[in-house]
């Protein structure tokens, strides 16, 4: 690693994404089955899928809410 910031196409949707911070989404569904006392099933990982493509569109729709007009 040289120490500079990250160009171009790709470092861009990945910042307005926010990439880094889909490892904690997950837990939020997981959590749930495990206080049902539900091993994880596919209503669990559609749930974690869901959850994953809520959070992406609030990171893009908060940037977009911020931008400068």
């Amino acid at each position: 690693m040289t120490g500079r910031p990250k160009t171009g196409r790709g470092a861009a949707w990945l910042q307005l994404l926010r990439v880094s911070a889909l490892f904690t989404v997950p837990g939020d569904a997981l959590a749930g089955a495990a206080v049902t006392g539900c091993r994880p099933n596919r209503g669990t990982a559609l749930a974690v899928g869901a959850s994953l493509c809520l959070y992406e569109a609030g990171m893009a729709l908060n940037d977009w809410a911020d931008r400068e007009t």
